[in-house]
C-alpha cells in the first residue's frame, strides 16, 4: 500500500512538472511575435551593417544598431501590458525570466566594456552566452531544437574569436536563423494545451 502511495505521488509529481512545461511552452508560443520581432530585426541589424559596412563601405555602419533600443522599448510596452492583464506568474516563468534576464545582463555588461576588451570579441562573448541560456532553456522545457541551438549557438561563438569582423557578421546572421528563429518557428503546444489556455486566456478577459 506505501509502495503505490508512493508511486501515485511521483505520478502526480510528473504530471505537475509536464504540465508547467507545457504552459512554459505556450507561453512562449504566445508571444512568439516578440521573439520574432528580436530574431528578424537583429538579423536585420547585422545584414544592412555587413552590406553598408562592407559592400558600400560607409564609414559608420554600426548606427543600424540604434534600432535595437526600438525593440527594447517595444520589449517593455508589451511586457507591461501583459503584466497588467495577468497578475499571476508561474515558478517557470520565474525560472524563464531569471535565464534570459540574466544573459540581458550579461551582453549589456560586455556591450559596456566594448571600448577595452574590442569589438572583435563581442560577437563571439555574445554568441556564447546566448548558447548557454538557449541550451539551459532546451534542457528545462525538453525541446530538443532548443538544446542543440544552443550547442551550434556556443560553438559559432568560440569559431567567431577566430574570425575577422565582417565574417563575425555572417557567422552572427547565420546562428540567429538556425539557433533563434528556426527553433522558436517550431515551438508548438500540443493542441489540447491550446485549447485549453486559451479558453483560460479568454475567461480572464
Amino acid at each position: 500500500m506505501h509502495k503505490k502511495s508512493n508511486k501515485s505521488k511521483v505520478g502526480e509529481s510528473t504530471q505537475v512538472i509536464q504540465s508547467m512545461i507545457e504552459e512554459t511552452r505556450f507561453s512562449i508560443y504566445h508571444d512568439r511575435l516578440l521573439y520574432f520581432m528580436w530574431g528578424y530585426l537583429t538579423l536585420a541589424c547585422a545584414f544592412t551593417h555587413y552590406v553598408f559596412g562592407y559592400l558600400y563601405e560607409y564609414s559608420e555602419p554600426y548606427r543600424v544598431w540604434a534600432f535595437m533600443f526600438l525593440g527594447a522599448v517595444v520589449h517593455f510596452i508589451y511586457l507591461a501590458k501583459k503584466r497588467k492583464a495577468s497578475r499571476v506568474r508561474t515558478y517557470m516563468g520565474r525560472v524563464m525570466a531569471g535565464i534570459w534576464g540574466g544573459m540581458a545582463l550579461a551582453v549589456i555588461a560586455v556591450l559596456f566594456s566594448a571600448s577595452e576588451l574590442g569589438w572583435l570579441v563581442i560577437y563571439p562573448i555574445c554568441l556564447i552566452l546566448y548558447g548557454t541560456a538557449g541550451y539551459a532553456t532546451g534542457m528545462i522545457l525538453q525541446f530538443k531544437p532548443m538544446i542543440w541551438a544552443g550547442v551550434v549557438s556556443a560553438i559559432g561563438g568560440c569559431w567567431a574569436f577566430y574570425q575577422p569582423f565582417q565574417n563575425q557578421l555572417l557567422l552572427l546572421m547565420a546562428v540567429i536563423i538556425v539557433s533563434y528563429l528556426v527553433p522558436v518557428h517550431m515551438v508548438q503546444p500540443k493542441h489540447e494545451e491550446v485549447k485549453e489556455m486559451g479558453k483560460g486566456d479568454l475567461s480572464h478577459e
